[in-house]
């Protein structure tokens, strides 16, 4: 056997023994890493519903000249938030977070906080959208599209139903509407309020 033939098999054994060590290691650390990970303290990702179960859908259409925004006071830090949609084919969605000034008017003037767009979604999908850490605040989730969707909305609320809660359609508010919405606090409120 010709001796570079030996040495071009030696150097391919170590670069594969190598590389399988060095997977191993990554695999190791990685199971090492998610058994010993934990959240933060607190971090318990508590997913609260605006509406009830048994109230009945109705759609808020959502298009180049009509936009539906609804209004929420925290009180507890929350990340994100779950809304049921839906819309013809090839549909768009954005929904934009403002923290709450004064009036719908003078807060879609501001600035935003966070921008996401969803696109051909199914009816009556639940768009789970994802802002990052926001403090206990009011604010403005405003839903638009440059085509059209619906957000499923109920037209009335029970007595048990959360009243700080408020929906504007195209900037009017829209009395005895509930979205079907979720939103995503980071803890569970120690009084059990998460709106107010």
């Amino acid at each position: 056997m010709n001796k570079y033939k030996v040495a071009d098999t030696v150097v391919t054994m170590l670069v594969i023994l190598i590389a399988a060590a060095a997977v191993i290691a990554g695999i190791v650390f990685t199971v090492q890493w998610l058994s010993n990970h934990e959240e933060p303290e607190g971090r318990e990702y508590k997913s609260v519903k605006i509406y009830e179960e048994d109230q009945i859908p109705s759609k808020l259409t959502v298009k180049k000249d009509r936009t539906v925004a609804v209004y929420f006071n925290a009180l507890v830090p929350f990340s994100g938030m779950d809304v049921i949609c839906s819309g013809p084919e090839k549909n768009r969605l954005e929904i934009t977070l403002y923290s709450f000034d004064t009036d719908y008017a003078t807060t879609v003037a501001g600035k935003k906080l966070s921008d996401v767009k969803f696109t051909d979604f199914e009816d009556g999908a639940s768009l789970a959208v994802s802002f990052g850490t926001m403090p206990e605040g009011q604010y403005l989730a405003v839903f638009s599209s440059d085509r059209t969707a619906e957000i499923y909305c109920s037209y009335y609320q029970s007595e048990t139903a959360d009243n700080s809660v408020v929906v504007y359609d195209n900037g009017d508010l829209l009395l005895n509407c509930v979205p079907y919405m979720s939103v995503i606090f980071d803890r569970t409120a120690e009084n059990g309020s998460y709106f107010g």
